[in-house]
């Protein structure tokens, strides 16, 4: 059994500099927050006005043959769209509680609610890196085999 730890690390006190400092993270995380949804419901909004849109176009070809060609494409278009405004949103709700529980935790200074918006931040931390890996790799992917193709 581990001896508790009573270090000055586990016991950190909010001063008025860094409340300033966690206030102004916070109103930022908010605005960041909203934003962030308001970008993935367009984002959705705008996949399925591509997917509309491409229909449109297939069902006034003239000649018959890319019909199926458009509607594969609005769909994978509106799926990609839909992907994108999730992930979005779903980063920005983190950020929105990071924003909220900070909030909270200064004006009740309730370190419960602290460690729930720290939590909330190292979540949308985590989250937005993960993509970013995920990103770096495809792309590192997508150039490897371009690479190979033209071997």
């Amino acid at each position: 059994m581990e001896p508790a730890q009573n270090t000055a690390l586990f016991q950190l006190n909010v001063d008025a500099n860094s409340g300033y400092t966690l206030k102004s993270a916070s109103s930022w995380a908010r605005i960041l927050g909203i934003l962030g949804i308001i970008f993935g419901i367009l984002f959705i909004l705008v996949g399925i006005m591509w997917q509309q849109a491409m229909n449109r176009a297939g069902a006034t070809d003239v000649y018959g043959g890319y019909r199926r060609s458009t509607t594969m494409l609005g769909n994978a278009g509106m799926i990609f769209y839909i992907v994108c405004g999730l992930l979005t949103i779903i980063g920005s709700v983190f950020a929105l509680n990071f924003a909220n529980k900070t909030s909270i935790a200064l004006r009740t200074n309730d370190p419960n609610s602290l460690r729930a918006g720290f939590a909330g931040i190292r979540n949308y931390f985590a989250f937005w890196t993960i993509l970013m890996i995920i990103g770096l790799l495809l792309g590192v992917i997508a150039v490897a085999s371009g690479s190979s193709v033209g071997m």
